[in-house]
């Protein structure tokens, strides 16, 4: 060789070893290692340490697997797995993976391993290649900084759609949904208790004599009884129930519970003994009064809405109307 090959020979030999950390020549079906080079970043990797001893690929692979971060070891043994690489080297001309690589100083540093075939026209033949590692520490850090970025910006959008589609559901004036809200769970609420082997729980409620309240002692007073039933019913309602105005004075309580859940038998005196707390608390110069009735029955096969357990509901809410509400409007 003259010297301008010589020199071009160690300008590339050079610059390959600027752009690897490691390199290791894995030779034929014996996978003895010969090692090219290594920065001394990976000293902790015993097999390197030693480059007047020949070593194979699996105690390499070993050392490697202990030095590689928990999370990533999976993923680098079946990468490093002789029948894999081989298998996958002869449709491609290298193979690549990012891990993190814990180097000398104890800390983890992201890492890409490289394996290459080395024989002629990139055969496999002999399963002659290459296994290398290019530090990619820097990149990876700020590629993995801008996904974060670009994930916290997301779900902040995210979070503002939820925000804006829960407010389009929701009756301002008691934290209740509205009727909107309602044609959304319902479906939800019914798809969960036939998938799930539960019951469904219809409450229907009403707030007694609010015409007279508005008459009487003003709108302002029946405004502030609406909002005290509904909080109300929102403290006795079952976990996970949906609590809805569907009207001025109404509303709609429903959830996919267990059928033997003792909270709708609970319900009751939740309620009332929470209107009850309510009066006694207020020198309103009036009474707030709510008439209820529930029902907790399985979904039925064909049931695409709650219109025959609210009308059922509804029912057993008149009976005890009739019976608390003196103003009722029959």
């Amino acid at each position: 060789m003259n010297i301008t090959g010589k020199y071009i020979k160690r300008s590339v030999d050079n610059s390959i070893r600027s752009l690897f950390q490691m390199i290791v020549v894995i030779r034929g079906p014996s996978q003895e290692c010969a090692v090219f080079d290594c920065d001394k970043g990976l000293s902790n990797i015993s097999p390197l340490t030693d480059r007047e001893r020949s070593f194979s690929f699996r105690t390499l692979r070993r050392a490697l697997i202990r030095n590689i971060h928990p999370e990533d070891r999976e993923a680098f043994s079946h990468f490093t797995s002789h029948d894999s690489y081989v298998s996958k080297l002869s449709d491609h001309v290298h193979l690549s993976m990012e891990c993190r690589l814990r180097h000398s100083d104890r800390r983890y540093y992201w890492s890409e391993m490289i394996i290459c075939n080395t024989t002629e026209e990139d055969s496999t033949e002999g399963n002659d290649c290459l296994f290398m590692i290019r530090d990619i520490d820097e990149r990876k850090t700020k590629e993995l900084e801008r996904e974060a970025e670009e994930r916290a910006l997301l779900k902040g959008l995210q979070d503002q759609y939820d925000a804006l589609f829960e407010e389009n559901m929701t009756d301002q004036q008691t934290g209740c949904y509205n009727r909107k809200g309602l044609r959304y769970y319902s479906d939800i609420v019914i798809d969960d208790a036939r998938r799930s082997g539960r019951h469904i729980f219809v409450c229907v409620a009403d707030l007694n004599g609010l015409k007279h309240l508005n008459d009487t002692y003003g709108h302002a007073a029946g405004d502030e009884a609406i909002h005290a039933v509904s909080q109300e019913l929102i403290k006795a309602a079952p976990s996970g129930s949906k609590i809805v105005r569907t009207g001025g004075d109404e509303f709609l309580i429903f959830a996919s519970i267990d059928s033997g859940s003792v909270e709708p038998d609970l319900f009751g005196e939740k309620v009332d003994s929470g209107i009850k707390a309510y009066n006694e608390s207020h020198s309103n110069p009036y009474t707030v009064g709510t008439s209820y009735g529930w029902v907790l029955l399985p979904p039925k096969d064909d049931m695409t809405s709650l219109d025959e357990y609210i009308e059922m509901a509804d029912a057993k809410m008149y009976e005890m109307r009739v019976l608390r509400d003196e103003y009722r409007r029959d």
